[in-house]
């Protein structure tokens, strides 16, 4: 279809509208392709009709379409789909998306009347629709306020060119254009805050729908039920936050959080057996795990009020008061991945969360039983007092049988690894000291990397211990628990994240996906399980984002707490924080009514013991503030009148200036029975003042006002406007 010249006043003409069109389709636009989920063809096409309609626009361009071959352009297309489908892209999402923008990117080009731009406009929410439903970053907050600012002005806009074109006006002044823009942004963050307000007033009722919705695909991977060695190219760190946690008593160490640990070695992979352990349940969501973490006390299904009775035990027993205790509670808000562990710090003694059974297993591992792809909010407790002793005599003694099946089982090995084992640890008298020497050599001898082997070995272990001698965690933790079942020491892998970033904005660590860590734990008679990290320290790269992090991190954490995460628990507790404040606001109204009683009472019986003059001066006083407020308020219109007439004199006056005289004129006309209706302009007005009903010189003035207040604003005719004043002061001046 041919561009054809607009008549002015239509929409189809209309820079600003067509401009605010354009912006609220491009919004959508970039909604979506932020995510990240639009494929590199259909983002370029998409933009190059985006940047068509900008040309069009402003005249540049010319689509030589016809209605004729728009259809089918269109009809082909739609043929095309199922080979799209089927053949191309194998995937319907893919397919139904490049489809939909198509027919966007034809109706972009086309688009002329009034049911095109509705089409636009709803594309444009359906493609900031779709961008809300692929991400769960607060960063789609931003694109919704733009759509509301464009959304309003286009619409704004649209509906003052139609009730132009159905008065037969033919043309909108142009300088409105700014106060649009400005009442579209105020109308925008009006409709942004009463949004926000009903957010957090509307009782939730999706919350369990969408837990049941399956994962968009967006995974925050960075922790794993195995760990393979031997994989050739190069680790990608993903910094996509993973965890966030705030540590609400106790003072915190350089934490690991564990996820889970394992024991089974095939000489490449690292793996557990089918899962064995305990099944723990409470409706309440209180479980107290300490004693079965460690397989001495049995489960028993203890109620709320006993595991509270349990925990102050535990708090009277540990000195959680004292500085130096090392209990500590946190709470962890772990992100939706592939995975249904808890991750918690040191020993958990106690957890606490919205989830009715939690499983523990034979490795210490603390899951939620369809916990995976959601997201979790749990309080935890956990001794993180240090593990090592000073004295290595206290632990010597023989192994379980249990654990010496469990924790000492190896494959065939390279017999190099056993000899390097066995060097390192023999100048060492206990157990203890031999894990620690065999830490220590692999924390020196050994260099930390991210780059992997160019080709895959056939022993990754021995490779990487005789070879390369280079590697990142996965690889120092692997050797270490390798060589102390070598020398008889049961050992296994622990995988979890490390401590995290402190943020001081938002008062928590975050843990990102890139911080996903392997470390080893030994088991010592006497001791149990103790924490050995053998890999060195990560080189830090210089640079970083610093307080601009920050406040991004902070913004984010926000987000999750406040809106992915609000759910009916968090509404009611919000709810009885509120109605608290408003009561304590209350009580303290009141007191504060008390007390100005009481100050007014004693001011009263003061007055009263005072001389007759000087308890006349108070009350004079006032009377005299009454009366100058009152003869202020009555001359203020007058006085705003002659300011208006002294700027219009002297060329400086607005056209609010313009309308003040020609109101103040209007009230003299008033006075002698002429009143000017609503619908009327000023020139109709003007054309029912005239005689026999008005006197000539009256009427006559007010044609030469209605003739000077005309020019003077519309026409920004500063003749007019010096002499629109000495023609209402002609007019007050007649006669009634």
């Amino acid at each position: 279809m041919a561009q054809t010249t607009d008549r002015a006043g239509s929409p189809a003409g209309d820079g600003f509208f067509q401009v605010s069109l354009l912006w609220l389709v491009t919004t959508g636009f970039a909604a979506v392709v932020w995510t990240g989920r639009l494929d590199r063809g259909t983002t370029v096409a998409a933009g190059a009709a985006l940047a068509a309609r900008a040309l069009l626009i402003r005249g540049w361009l010319r689509i030589p379409l016809s209605e004729t071959a728009v259809r089918l352009l269109t009809i082909t297309y739609i043929g095309f789909y199922p080979i799209d489908f089927l053949y191309i892209s194998g995937n319907f999402l893919d397919a139904t998306v490049r489809l939909v923008f198509f027919l966007a990117a034809v109706k972009l080009l086309t688009a002329k009347t009034g049911r095109d731009y509705l089409y636009l406009g709803l594309i444009a929410f359906l493609e900031l629709l779709s961008a809300a439903m692929l991400t769960s970053s607060p960063g789609i907050l931003f694109f919704l306020v733009l759509f509301l600012i464009f959304a309003v002005a286009a619409r704004t806009r649209y509906e003052i060119l139609r009730a132009c074109e159905e008065t037969d006006h033919r043309a909108v002044a142009g300088r409105s254009y700014w106060r649009l823009a400005a009442l579209s942004v105020a109308l925008a963050a009006g409709i942004a805050v009463l949004g926000f307000g009903l957010f957090f007033t509307v009782p939730r009722a999706a919350g369990a729908y969408l837990a049941h919705l399956p994962p968009s695909g967006e995974s925050v991977l960075g922790f794993s039920d195995e760990i393979v060695l031997g994989a050739t190219g190069r680790v990608e760190k993903d910094d996509t936050p993973v965890m966030r946690i705030r540590i609400l008593e106790g003072s915190p160490h350089n934490l690991k959080w564990r996820g889970g640990a394992l024991r089974r070695f095939d000489g490449a992979k690292w793996s557990n057996p089918p899962a064995s352990g305990k099944m723990l349940e409470n409706p309440a969501g209180s479980y107290w795990i300490g004693g079965v973490w460690r397989g001495r006390v049995p489960w028993d299904g203890s109620s709320g009020a006993a595991w509270a009775g349990r925990w102050r035990r535990l708090r009277r027993a540990t000195g959680f008061s004292a500085q130096s205790s090392p209990l500590i509670r946190y709470r962890v808000v772990r992100a939706p991945m592939d995975s249904d562990a808890l991750f918690l710090a040191g020993t958990p003694e106690a957890i606490e969360g919205d989830f009715p059974r939690v499983e523990v297993s034979d490795t210490g591992a603390i899951s939620i039983p369809g916990g995976r792809w959601k997201s979790l909010r749990y309080e935890a407790w956990s001794l993180v007092e240090g593990a090592r002793p000073d004295e290595p005599r206290e632990v010597t003694g023989l192994y379980p049988p249990q654990i010496r099946a469990a924790y000492l089982q190896l494959p065939e090995l390279d017999p190099r690894i056993s000899r390097l084992a066995r060097h390192i640890a023999a100048a060492q008298a206990t157990p203890f000291e031999r894990a620690r020497a065999i830490e220590q050599y692999l924390r020196t001898e050994y260099v930390y990397t991210l780059e992997l082997p160019v080709q895959r070995p056939a022993d990754p272990l021995a490779d990487f211990l005789f070879e390369r001698k280079k590697g990142h965690c996965e690889y120092f933790a692997s050797a270490m628990a390798v060589m102390l079942r070598a020398i008889g020491i049961p050992a296994r892998v622990a995988t979890g994240f490390q401590s995290g970033i402190y943020n001081p904005l938002s008062g928590s660590y975050t843990v990102r996906a890139s911080e996903a860590h392997a470390w080893v734990e030994a088991y010592f008679a006497g001791l149990g399980w103790t924490t050995f990290d053998p890999t060195p320290p990560e080189p830090q790269e210089a640079g970083g984002l610093g307080r601009s992090w920050q406040y991004l991190d902070a913004l984010e954490a926000f987000w999750n707490d406040w809106v992915l995460d609000y759910d009916v628990s968090r509404q009611l507790g919000l709810a009885r924080s509120v109605q608290e404040e408003w009561y304590r606001a209350g009580y303290e109204g009141l007191e504060s009514w008390d007390r100005a009683w009481q100050w007014a009472a004693r001011r009263w019986e003061s007055w009263k013991r005072e001389p007759a003059p000087a308890r006349a001066g108070p009350p004079l006083a006032a009377l005299a503030g009454v009366l100058a407020a009152f003869l202020a308020w009555r001359a203020w219109p007058r006085l705003r009148a002659g300011l208006a007439a002294w700027r219009v004199q002297r060329g400086r006056g607005s056209e609010r200036d313009c309308t003040l005289l020609y109101t103040r004129a209007l009230d003299q006309m008033r006075r002698c029975g002429f009143v000017r209706e609503g619908w009327q302009t000023a020139a109709e007005f003007a054309s029912t003042v005239e005689p026999p009903q008005c006197p000539s010189s009256r009427a006559g003035l007010w044609r030469d006002i209605t003739h000077a207040y005309n020019r003077a604003r519309f026409g920004r005719d500063g003749e007019a406007g010096r002499q629109l004043p000495e023609l209402v002061r002609a007019l007050e001046g007649l006669p009634r």
